[in-house]
């Protein structure tokens, strides 16, 4: 038994690994990407990409109900009985094309009418078209990831996102600097997430058994996995709605220009969001397994552990976001985004939530609480559009708040209904001594802002909060020997030998 644990705590690090890595450079790239084209086109014209990208999730929302969430679940469930998934994998892509196709074709037959819903004007017929096509190609992609995290094949998930991001983004510059203008943005969306897809197919197939009467099998089994997705989908179109409010509502009521400010400031953030998920991501399948073996102390060890490493990471970037928002905003958007400071700075206090939250992902998927799961995206957007008035008040930041806010809710309801199915428990003096490590850094690098404060002084700046907080976490003495057994299952053990004196162990 305890061998076992080894490979998959094993497993567990080298998937958190993977998704770290290319989380670290997909942003690396994105943050790069973003920022040349917040310089290259106008603040309007990045609110009618904002809103352009609301219709290409709504498309996908809409034509996976929920599959998407449900696909990994079963997946590494039969893994863990030994059974074979490819019935379940043939029966969602089944499902998916036509889901699909008639969404998309609904766009393209009415573009002009969506046209001018969205901007006012029909004169945009041609973006939305486009929009149709990749809301096409990238509905696919979602599911076909969902049953690569079932299998454990995160290597490849890693590496299909990573070669799509760069394509991408290559895509998008060299149409920008070819004269293309904004729609060359759009064009780009559409090629990185054609790659993605060919990739994610490529590797997708691998897991498929030949076998007598699969597809009988697998048209078969549509109704059950429909039954068992329908809350789910609720859920996703609740999430949906609580994902993109806040956006849905400076489109109706606000310039365009202000949703473009606002969108960079909440792509500044998801930065934060992205890095912090990488972890919960990697333990999905881990839990399914746990769970179809009936372990379920391993579940529950496996959440404390996970806050430990969440909080380490996520509490210092959150700090560091609050104490840097208005140099960070000005860098990765250009000195016309200096405005939007506040709301990132809103966004980074709430962020503190995700040095939590990534250790309960898909846990109430996992344990069939569906129902809960849809109470979880509804509450959530009911408390937050109780703040509504806040706009009103305080502009942007009170939609900033409306986010914090459902975050927060979020985190509190998730820990009551996991409660009830599993034994969760956060580490506490981990959590607590990273928080205060990272409050102290906060300090010390806003008060080195005011004695004095220089755009080319932010490396400084990020240089001496890290020293700071790693200072602290030595003097507290957080880390023990599982971390650097850990450590070196993950990174080998000269590396950690490295890392292990910079930590004080």
């Amino acid at each position: 038994m305890d061998a076992t644990k080894t490979m998959d705590a094993s497993d567990v690090a080298s998937g958190s690994m993977y998704l770290t890595v290319q989380n670290v450079f997909t942003n690396l790239v994105g943050i790069f990407g973003l920022t040349y084209l917040a310089r290259a086109i106008t603040q309007e014209q990045m609110g009618i990409l904002t809103a352009l990208t609301l219709i290409s999730t709504f498309v996908q929302m809409v034509s996976e109900f929920g599959l998407t969430t449900s696909l990994p679940k079963f997946v590494s469930e039969l893994k863990g009985r030994g059974e074979d998934s490819s019935a379940h994998i043939l029966a969602v892509v089944i499902f998916k094309v036509p889901a699909t196709l008639v969404p998309c074709l609904v766009l393209l037959v009415f573009s002009a009418e969506t046209s001018s819903a969205l901007f006012g004007a029909a004169d945009k017929i041609d973006l939305v078209r486009l929009i149709a096509l990749d809301s096409l190609i990238v509905a696919f992609p979602s599911a076909l990831n969902s049953i690569l995290l079932g299998a454990g094949r995160i290597k490849r998930m890693a590496v299909s996102g990573v070669c799509s991001v760069v394509i991408r983004w290559l895509v998008i510059v060299l149409l920008l600097v070819s004269g293309f203008g904004f729609i060359g943005t759009v064009v780009g969306w559409i090629v990185g997430d054609s790659v993605l897809l060919i990739l994610l197919v490529a590797a997708s197939v691998k897991l498929l058994k030949r076998e007598e009467h699969l597809l009988r099998r697998s048209v078969s089994l549509i109704p059950n996995i429909l039954k068992f997705s329908w809350p789910l989908f609720a859920a996703a179109l609740v999430t949906f709605l609580y994902a993109w409010y806040d956006r849905a509502i400076i489109l109706a009521f606000l310039p365009l220009t202000d949703l473009g400010i606002y969108d960079v400031c909440y792509k500044a953030f998801t930065v934060l969001i992205t890095l912090s998920t990488a972890l919960g991501t990697a333990l999905y399948p881990y839990y399914g397994m746990a769970y179809g073996k009936k372990d379920h102390q391993a579940i529950a060890s496996a959440i404390k552990r996970a806050t430990r490493y969440t909080a380490i990471i996520v509490f210092p970037l959150a700090f560091g976001l609050l104490s840097l928002a208005s140099p960070v905003i000005t860098i990765f958007a250009g000195q016309q985004y200096e405005s939007g400071w506040s709301v990132l700075a809103v966004l980074a206090v709430f962020g503190l939530v995700y040095g939590l939250l990534p250790a309960f992902t898909g846990l109430l998927v996992i344990y069939e609480k569906t129902r809960n799961f849809l109470l979880l995206s509804l509450v959530p957007v009911v408390a937050s559009l109780g703040l509504l008035p806040l706009l009103w008040v305080v502009g942007l930041d009170g939609l900033a708040v409306m986010r914090g806010a459902s975050l927060l809710v979020t985190l509190l309801l998730t820990v009551f209904f996991l409660s009830k199915v599993v034994k969760v428990e956060v580490d506490r003096q981990a959590v607590t001594k990273a928080l205060v490590s990272s409050a102290i850094m906060g300090v010390v690098v806003f008060g080195a802002q005011q004695v004095r404060f220089s755009m080319t002084l932010f490396p400084v700046y990020v240089l001496m909060g890290a020293a700071v907080y790693i200072v602290c976490m030595r003097s507290l003495k957080v880390f023990d020997e599982q971390d650097i057994k850990l450590m070196e299952r993950t990174f080998g053990k000269k590396a950690t030998a490295f890392l292990a004196k910079i930590i004080g162990f």
